[in-house]
């Protein structure tokens, strides 16, 4: 319970139906005592003891993903259900052992894809069911330099920017497409750092035919996210940034605002609801691996220089 985590805690403290926090664990002893303090609930220094606890049913992982792999495996032989943060680990071969275990298991696990329940993308969703045939996709998130050294370290995270926020953009042409990509060219670029890409850009083929350019970056000293969908009847561009659809048809922009949520808030709702009801997950831990999937096969692109297929 780092800094993510703590977002998901006080979700979880201010309210949200069917669940509540029972215990938790982090590294930083003094600040996992002093929140203990704070609200009331069980501080466990090992994460161990928190999948043994006798009043713990579900585990929300939100660590660096790294970690993903150990915690996730345990977290299935306790019979915990699973709730974890992007990216669901560093390799496709560690996210399907992650798959595997639960599997196994039988207990559910959810990937915490949170952009897919970003109110006006939900609403590009359903605004794209209506638009026509699409000629290609076109999606960008920019964030500022990372303030976490473990970011920097490939060992950790596994790579840079690609993977960490990039998957958001990957599991959105999963999203909005309802297709699996096949092949992408990629191209890494490293502007303010040394072991990990800061800027990524990456082309992606659907078996429709549909291409999706993907960029993503770490640089620049403000936030964007937009989706743009360029189709025979228009476009559709989605700010993420601004919670605005825009419809632009020749030189006519309309403009829908969508009342924002926050999205953790969202994904915690649908977790519970689908423990209760015993229904699918809305973003299963197969989503999660093919978004890793998607941009293990990015690397191997920019490192061979060239196109490759995706390998699921």
């Amino acid at each position: 319970m780092g800094r993510h985590g703590s977002r998901y805690a006080r979700h979880l403290l201010d309210g949200v139906d069917g669940c509540r926090l029972a215990a938790f664990s982090r590294r930083q002893c003094a600040a996992g005592e002093a929140f203990a303090r704070e609200c009331g609930v069980p501080f466990l220094p090992k994460w161990q003891d928190v999948l043994r606890h006798h009043d713990v049913a579900a585990a929300i992982v939100v660590t660096p993903p790294g970690l993903n792999i150990d915690i996730c495996v345990e977290a299935a032989k306790a019979g915990r259900a699973i709730l974890v943060e992007k990216p669901l680990a560093l390799t496709v071969s560690d996210a399907r052992r992650i798959v595997n275990a639960a599997h196994d298991a039988r207990v559910p696990i959810m990937t915490a894809q949170t952009l897919r329940f970003t109110p006006v993308l939900q609403r590009l969703k359903q605004a794209l069911a209506n638009a026509g045939p699409l000629h290609y996709l076109s999606l960008m998130m920019r964030v500022e330099p990372a303030a976490h050294p473990w970011l920097a370290d490939p060992i950790q995270s596994g790579g840079g920017v690609m993977l960490e926020i990039g998957v958001h953009l990957l599991d959105m042409i999963r999203f909005l497409t309802n297709e699996e990509p096949v092949q992408v060219s990629a191209e890494l670029v490293r502007r303010r750092t040394v072991r990990v890409e800061d800027i990524a850009f990456a082309n992606y083929a659907l078996p429709s035919g549909l291409r999706c350019c993907v960029e993503v970056s770490r640089v620049s000293g403000g936030r964007m996210c937009r989706v743009e969908a360029i189709g025979t009847a228009g476009a559709w561009v989605a700010d993420v940034t601004q919670s605005v659809l825009w419809r632009i048809v020749g030189r006519t922009a309309d403009a829908e605002r969508v009342p924002d949520r926050p999205t953790l808030v969202t994904v915690l709702e649908e977790f519970a609801r689908s423990l209760q009801s015993g229904a699918a997950m809305p973003v299963t831990g197969e989503d999660g691996l093919r978004a890793v999937a998607m941009a293990e096969a990015a690397y191997r692109s920019a490192a061979e220089g060239r196109p490759v297929a995706i390998a699921y």
